[in-house]
């Protein structure tokens, strides 16, 4: 069984930690690019196999991405995009794209911006996470 802690929201990104049976699994970022899919996005399976002018209608694409230390087996990894895909709401104008990314340094940092924004960068994100005070910190990780 998964269960999820939510350690930022932001307005268009959330880090989570994902645990299986009380043994940390990986963090699972889902970011709201606000853009439509890439050129090289449409490279991946499916989209490569779909019409140009059904790709082109789709105006935002969520981006949920896996990170692990390692790769994650067969069954984690099928858990995770089943259970992350049900996240995005798909429209005729929004879909997502789930990548799997392996940063071997991932677990030799606490969980703060710097922190953040090394594992968006590694995963090629353009997001990048502001200094904000402490204070707010709470704020923002709670619903």
């Amino acid at each position: 069984m998964l269960s999820l802690r939510r350690v930022l929201k932001l307005r268009d990104l959330e880090i989570f930690h994902v645990w299986k049976k009380e043994h940390f699994l990986s963090y699972v970022i889902i970011e709201d690019t606000r853009n439509p899919f890439t050129n090289e996005d449409k490279q991946l399976d499916p989209l490569c196999y779909m019409e140009d002018e059904e790709i082109d209608e789709i105006l935002n694409v969520f981006r949920i991405s896996i990170i692990n230390d390692e790769k994650l087996n067969e069954e984690d990894s099928k858990a995770l995009r089943s259970y992350f895909s049900d996240f995005v709401n798909n429209t005729n104008l929004t879909n997502f794209i789930i990548k799997e990314y392996v940063q071997e340094d991932l677990y030799d940092n606490e969980d703060n911006i710097k922190s953040f924004n090394k594992i968006l960068q590694h995963i090629g994100s353009n997001y990048k996470i502001e200094e904000f005070d402490e204070k707010n910190w709470i704020y923002l990780s709670q619903d």
